[in-house]
């Protein structure tokens, strides 16, 4: 079944002209299709994939005390590009809100993981499996031959 539009006239060239090219069932051929209706480009926003990023690497270095700092400024960092990447990707033809409302929600799940160290609270349980990493990755270096 195919419809046409009543104010044209069929005899007019175009997608649903007589004059237009037509397709296997008789209607407007496909390329004429997709040249017709161009597809609205979108970018993501920078700052919406730098918060994601941000929050991520955060909540991965939060159980760790020795990265007590590199957690605070990476969530602070988090937060500002957070709030940028909302604002820019509320515009047309930017995406990038999920992304930055979750860089948003991972720098301050770490923010909180920091704070509840600073309230006595023991939120450091990476710091076990730091030798284990050690041993890992020196055997993972043996394994190579040395310059």
């Amino acid at each position: 079944m195919t419809t046409q539009r009543l104010d044209r006239d069929p005899a007019a060239p175009g997608p649903a002209g007589a004059g237009a090219s037509a397709g296997p069932e008789g209607g407007p051929d496909l390329d004429e299709l997709f040249e017709a209706s161009p597809a609205r480009t979108a970018r993501t926003s920078a700052a919406a994939a730098t918060s994601l990023f941000t929050g991520v690497v955060a909540v991965v270095a939060s159980p760790f005390s020795l990265l007590l700092g590199a957690v605070l400024v990476l969530a602070a960092v988090g937060l500002v590009t957070a709030v940028v990447g909302l604002a820019r990707a509320s515009r047309p033809g930017v995406s990038g809100t999920t992304m930055a409302a979750l860089g948003m929600v991972l720098a301050l799940g770490a923010g909180a993981v920091v704070g509840l160290r600073y309230l006595g609270v023991d939120t450091s349980v990476g710091d076990g499996v730091v030798p284990e990493l050690r041993d890992a990755l020196a055997a993972l270096t043996a394994l190579f031959p040395a310059p």
